[in-house]
């Protein structure tokens, strides 16, 4: 009789602990840790800290250990740490970069979470961007569109209004240079020799692409006729410019020459308005953004399309819950706040259209007719100095011919962009036209 009491003792301890009051009173299960690598201002600080909370409401136990990065070298560091076996989970890239960890194997394949992740209505150029081998690595996190910066003041004083194509900008960029002719130091428009950004769309409003892919190798289009019209236009602009031929928009900063007051116009990101008005305050109401026209008034102009990705780690730790997180932090109400926040494009167009934003409404006008460089993991190469882009537009604005400076250019960018294995060809070609 007691051994037949102990062993229903033993039976009903058993159900206990199976029962869910004993399941809430077991000890709890191991703390979880996610690692997320973020590149310094992609998330500010309250968005930041609203989105850690939100992620671990729902996920209990968890905790989430951001660890905020910087731009520079963060290529090399992005590749050691995710070939270690102490990888993050959830890591941003560069929109040019993720087809080469991609292509290394270093992300996760997140072409089933497309559904759940809204890939419908990401900005095409930003999803074809993470896309590699018909494949979904990188999820848009944001995107920068470039859009003219202009002093509203001079505009209305030389009684001019926003040009609605590239000719009527060109004739108000000289009428803006006539009227301040006898001031010395006074710029129509800052724009840099070097910025290959701006040379890139204006290469796609005329038909041409920087490189395309044939089905077997890339062929460089720096010596087409899109590419010689695209420089002429180019180099009419920076007549009116007194910025270093041979220098980019980074060397001086654009935004403190513009800062400086006798510049009319240029070339850049949105926040690089507030930047000026931080070192002149006497700008503030005096500086506006109209989209880079187009070569017909009934589009815009073709506009690089910056920004980056996310993407889950394939030696991450937690596959699971990186792609919860990638899930809130591309999802639509944080995407709404990190645009009210950053003034940045949100990774769907829709959205960015209901945003009461100057900078994000001039850059969504844009947007549907952005572009990215050539999907290739090799593209960044071609970044790489020196950048053949870039010493072709000093080449010919020095007095090169176009087509002799193309030529030159596309041998150095096919030498790059065809060293290695082959991609995948459809997936290149369909890349190069978004």
């Amino acid at each position: 009789m007691r051994r037949r009491l102990r062993h229903a003792a033993a039976l009903l301890a058993g159900l206990l602990l199976l029962s869910p009051a004993a399941a809430a009173n077991a000890a709890p299960s191991p703390a979880r840790e996610l690692t997320v690598w973020l590149m310094w201002g992609s998330v500010p600080q309250p968005e930041l800290e609203w989105l850690t909370g939100e992620f671990e409401k729902d996920h209990p136990g968890v905790t989430v250990n951001v660890r905020m990065q910087g731009w520079p070298g963060i290529d090399e560091r992005l590749e050691t740490a995710l070939n270690s076996d102490e990888a993050p989970d959830v890591v941003e890239t560069g929109t040019t970069t993720t087809p080469y960890f991609a292509a290394k194997g270093l992300l996760k394949d997140l072409s089933d979470q497309s559904d759940r992740l809204g890939a419908g209505e990401w900005i095409p150029s930003l999803r074809e961007s993470g896309n590699w081998q018909g494949r979904q690595y990188g999820v848009p996190l944001y995107a920068a569109s470039r859009v003219v910066i202009y002093r509203k003041d001079l505009f209305a004083e030389a009684g001019l209004t926003q040009p609605r194509d590239q000719q009527e900008w060109l004739r108000t960029t000289q009428r803006l240079a006539r009227a301040h002719r006898a001031e010395p130091g006074f710029q129509a428009i800052h724009l840099p020799g070097q910025n290959w950004y701006v040379l890139s769309g204006l290469l796609h409003d005329r038909g041409g692409r920087i490189a395309e892919y044939d089905g077997t190798r890339w062929r460089g289009g720096l010596s087409t006729r899109p590419a010689a019209e695209a420089l002429r236009y180019y180099g009419a602009l920076q007549s009116f410019s007194l910025a270093p031929k041979d220098q980019d928009e980074a060397h001086p900063f654009q935004y403190e020459v513009l800062a400086k007051g006798q510049t009319a116009q240029m070339i850049g990101l949105p926040w690089e308005l507030a930047d000026a008005e931080r070192i002149n305050p006497e700008l503030r109401g005096k500086l506006g953004m109209f989209p880079v026209p187009g070569t017909s008034a009934d589009r815009p102009g073709s506009v690089f399309l910056g920004g980056s990705h996310l993407a889950v780690a394939q030696r991450g730790r937690q596959p699971g819950l990186a792609a919860d997180w990638v899930a809130l932090l591309t999802g639509p109400a944080c995407q709404e706040r990190l645009a009210t926040a950053n003034g940045v494009l949100p990774n769907r167009l829709a959205l960015a259209r209901t945003i009461d934003d100057p900078g994000v409404r001039v850059q969504a006008q844009a947007a549907a007719n952005g572009h990215t460089t050539p999907v290739d993991p090799r593209w960044p190469t071609v970044e790489a100095a020196p950048n053949p882009v870039k010493t072709l537009l000093t080449d010919v604005l020095t007095g090169t011919p176009a087509r002799v400076a193309g030529r030159r250019a596309d041998t150095v960018l096919e030498e790059r962009l065809n060293a290695g294995p082959a991609p995948d060809g459809n997936t290149a070609a369909r890349a190069t036209r978004p």
